[in-house]
């Protein structure tokens, strides 16, 4: 379920984002819940501060947000 929140983020910077998001015909709302979706995967992941960082766990996070991406540009 989403939700609507109010954030205060840096104008220019979004706005820059925007602009390469437009070009790959995503939008700034389905980004956003992708570094969520990112960051949650690696609290994780690395939760044990003993945990080791491998390549292939990497590899997972980034293809699970590029699919998350490829999501949210099928609905806008």
């Amino acid at each position: 379920m989403k939700k609507v929140y109010s954030l205060n983020l840096d104008e220019d910077k979004v706005e820059e984002i925007k602009v390469w998001l437009e070009k790959h015909n995503l939008t700034f709302s389905g980004y956003m819940n992708s570094l969520l979706e990112e960051q949650l995967s690696a609290m994780v992941l690395y939760g044990d501060v003993g945990s080791k960082v491998t390549v292939l766990n990497l590899m997972k996070i980034f293809k699970k947000m590029v699919g998350n991406l490829n999501e949210s540009k099928k609905k806008a």
